[in-house]
């Protein structure tokens, strides 16, 4: 009973994602030529990020470093381009970065299933990735910011709502300053941040 009680939660939580989330076809990705738009595509559609940074903790103290965190940029409907995080201090990363908060995110198709079902690797151009560098910054719980991270976190993350209140969680954002697409073969491209905010999704 309890087996099978397991089986019909996670059938209802997956049924509850795949509603939530937008769904990836050829039809919805821009036209490679729209390097502004691929990038807010793909950092819309991820729900997640690879945050590198310079590393301050023990053995691995100034050695580079790349943690998971989960990302984003607006509710499925309300795309804003700047990628939000949800954390805590007791994180040793978070402290690295509130020592310094120069990091880079990466974000890829590959993070989803649009390449493993075109038969991409996550290596190859076709299967896009941004990379984004910049500075973390983080943002008061009670400026009316937060109430937009808030918003945009947890309605994509909604186990946010309850990690334990007592571990001072804190959202944070990247304020982006450079933007870095792989898309197709020849090379990165490099949209001006003032482009990549532009674009309407």
């Amino acid at each position: 009973m309890g087996y099978m009680m397991g089986i019909i939660l996670g059938l209802t939580c997956l049924l509850g994602l795949s509603k939530a989330l937008p769904m990836l076809n050829d039809g919805d990705l821009p036209p490679v030529q729209d390097v502004a738009k691929m990038a807010r595509y793909i950092i819309h559609t991820s729900d997640w990020t690879v945050i590198s940074h310079i590393s301050h903790q023990g053995n691995s103290s100034d050695f580079p470093l790349g943690r998971v965190f989960s990302m984003s940029d607006g509710p499925i409907n309300n795309s804003k381009g700047t990628p939000y995080i949800y954390s805590t201090e007791l994180d040793p990363v978070i402290n690295d970065l509130k020592k310094d908060s120069l990091c880079g995110m990466t974000m890829s198709l590959a993070y989803g299933d649009y390449c493993k079902d075109k038969h991409l690797d996550p290596e190859n151009p076709l299967c896009a990735q941004v990379m984004l560098t910049g500075h973390l910054q983080f943002i008061d719980n009670n400026d009316e910011e937060a109430k937009f991270a808030k918003e945009a976190l947890f309605s994509r993350h909604p186990e946010m709502s309850s990690w334990p209140t007592d571990h001072h969680f804190q959202f944070a954002k990247m304020n982006i300053a450079n933007i870095q697409v792989i898309d197709y073969y020849g090379g990165s491209k490099y949209p001006s941040t003032e482009e990549y905010y532009n674009v309407s999704l």
